[in-house]
């Protein structure tokens, strides 16, 4: 949840409906993002998409058909109760709010029902596909003006049997006065200046029978606002409440005590890396930038004032191992600083001459002798008799 959380604020996602499957039922959880509330919904009974469509003779799936959101229609929800208000303003802010003076007629092609039984404390959900037919015309006509394709008048004196042919094929196409609208646009086919038009819903699916079982304040997870099965009194309530704030103060607590635990053992182990090196302390001169060491340093104390428990010895072994590197290493600093020589110090030579192999008799005998060497290469260069070509 944690995951989808953090990628629903850049997706633009507002709720999250999660299905889940028990033993004993099917639920259905719907969250409002990011911080709630939830419902939660126990399914009785359900129907697919798919199988509502085996039931259905001409199951009706036009192109386009979910583009655009469907239209939300809510009964019988004006009751009592905090949970019927809060399960009204979560179906209402799932779909987008509509504009009746601006609203095009054409993107209306769908209507989710939902219908809640107060006897029963059910809630029937249905998906409907919107059409919109004309009103007073003949079935032959209808199938002209949808189909647009040529009739078939073999049977035909004349082209008026066509248009005044009486019939409209089954009872229930038969227009109700109740189910007409007059259109303020052109929807399709129709046009606003018709006189009406009937409107057609055919279900497409999903179906559902649910209860509302449980409302939570936060996504997921917080204070219980109602619950079906399980009743708490005033007092109850006031002791759960104080409960959670205790669990609230002391995870708190526990978190502080774990990042300063953290931050102690960070802190001892920069320390061992530091004196392991030979520093104990460092200072920042503002003129040069050089670093100066404190000799007067008590490393036992420092790491008292640092850590907040005593050293052990570990520690302590290492502090002397690396006070001793820091002696020899500022030690030989400061020779170099103030141009002394090293404690170790070579032989003396004469200068100019090696100790062994061809340059112990002197530099100047040496550089004749390779002088000579040269000179000798390059005479037997010059007297050496040329090679003739040969010649074909």
């Amino acid at each position: 949840m944690k995951d989808f959380l953090h990628v629903a604020g850049p997706l633009g996602v507002t709720h999250f409906l999660l299905l889940s499957h028990t033993d004993k039922a099917a639920y259905l959880r719907v969250a409002r993002c990011p911080r709630g509330p939830t419902l939660t919904f126990k399914i009785h009974s359900y129907a697919l998409d798919a199988e509502i469509a085996r039931t259905q003779i001409r199951p009706r799936a036009p192109e386009g058909l979910f583009k655009n959101s469907p239209l939300i229609v809510l009964a019988g929800f004006g009751g009592e109760g905090e949970h019927l208000k809060v399960t009204t303003t979560m179906f209402q802010n799932i779909f987008p709010a509509i504009n009746v003076n601006t609203v095009n007629l054409a993107t209306c092609q769908r209507v989710v029902l939902l219908n809640y039984d107060k006897e029963s404390k059910l809630i029937d959900f249905r998906h409907y596909s919107i059409s919109l037919q004309p009103v007073g015309v003949s079935r032959p006509l209808k199938k002209l003006v949808y189909n647009r394709k040529i009739p078939d008048l073999r049977g035909l004196g004349d082209v008026s049997e066509f248009v005044t042919k009486s019939g409209y094929g089954s009872e229930s196409e038969v227009e109700d006065e109740g189910s007409t609208v007059q259109l303020s646009s052109d929807v399709g086919h129709l046009k606003y200046k018709a006189p009406k038009s009937a409107v057609r819903l055919q279900e497409i699916g999903p179906r559902m029978t649910m209860q509302l079982v449980k409302v939570e304040e936060g996504l997921c997870s917080g204070a219980v606002l109602f619950h079906e099965y399980i009743k708490k009194t005033p007092e109850e309530i006031a002791a759960l409440k104080e409960n959670k704030e205790k669990r609230e103060a002391l995870r708190k607590q526990r978190r502080a005590e774990q990042e300063a635990n953290v931050r102690r053992k960070e802190l001892a182990k920069e320390a061992q890396r530091m004196h392991s090196k030979g520093i104990t302390f460092k200072e920042t001169n503002e003129r040069g930038g050089e670093e100066a060491m404190d000799d007067e340093v008590d490393d036992a104390e420092w790491y008292r004032q640092e850590v907040g428990q005593e050293p052990d010895s570990e520690f302590m072994s290492s502090v002397g191992r690396g006070q001793k590197v820091q002696r020899d290493s500022e030690q030989k600093r400061l020779q170099k600083r103030k141009g002394l020589k090293s404690e170790r110090q070579l032989p003396e030579r004469k200068k100019g001459t090696f100790t062994k192999g061809f340059f112990s008799k002197g530099k100047g005998v040496a550089h004749a002798i390779l002088s000579q060497r040269k000179q000798k290469k390059e005479n037997e260069r010059n007297t050496r008799p040329k090679k003739k070509r040969r010649t074909e």
